[in-house]
């Protein structure tokens, strides 16, 4: 898909990976729009590459859809979303103070699992309403998984849940989305926008490592 001058929303933008993909994609021309619970930070990386902050829980279904809503009123809907907002504390299952706490573990998975979900499901709703592109394509869909998800290490139970759930939900997403809305998941970092953009075609979807395809590719 052509990301010049397309309507991109990355969540967790505001630090690291999610910072780091921002700036990938406003290099590539995209309008980019940075969605982060830390608005301030938001703010930072925004103004550095032009672009729009907009302050949300990405686990929040009312935040999310009003993220959302702010930055089609900015940019136009979007065609790209990369889901990156995410935490990993490490804490054993149990541990020298006893058992984690549940409340730790609840908070990994709302915010990398439910929080991609809840991203992935308006983003992809409003795509289906939007116009084609060229092509046919309607937009594309990133989620972040890690290998964690397959070779968790110790520490890493929450985490590994989280992200083996987003590397689950990606399968059916696609399938469901496959008349024009690639969606795929990257375990890896680098260039993550710039490569899924460019490998998600329509009608075929992605899902590294894997590599299963959906029906109709």
């Amino acid at each position: 898909m052509e990301t010049k001058g397309q309507a991109a929303i990355v969540t967790g933008g505001a630090s690291g990976l999610g910072a780091a993909t921002a700036r990938v994609l406003a290099a590539a021309g995209a309008k980019v729009a940075i969605v982060d619970v830390n608005e301030k930070a938001a703010t930072e990386v925004a103004d550095s590459i032009k672009g729009i902050a907009v302050a949300c829980d990405v686990a929040d279904s009312a935040s999310g859809e009003a993220a959302v809503k702010k930055a089609a009123v900015a940019h136009g809907p979007a065609r790209i979303l990369v889901n990156c907002a995410g935490v990993g504390p490490a804490k054993r299952i149990v541990g020298r103070d006893g058992p984690m706490p549940l409340a730790d573990y609840e908070r990994v998975i709302r915010i990398n699992l439910i929080g991609t979900f809840n991203m992935m499901r308006l983003v992809a709703a409003a795509l289906q309403l939007a116009e084609p592109i060229a092509g046919g394509e309607r937009g594309v869909i990133v989620s972040t998984a890690s290998v964690a998800a397959f070779e968790g290490q110790i520490g890493q139970a929450a985490y590994s849940s989280s992200k083996g759930g987003v590397a689950a939900l990606t399968l059916p997403a696609a399938r469901n989305s496959r008349s024009s809305v690639s969606v795929c998941w990257r375990s890896r970092p680098e260039s993550l926008a710039r490569r899924c953009c460019a490998r998600c075609h329509r009608k075929r979807r992605i899902l590294s490592a894997l590599r299963y395809r959906s029906p109709s590719a």
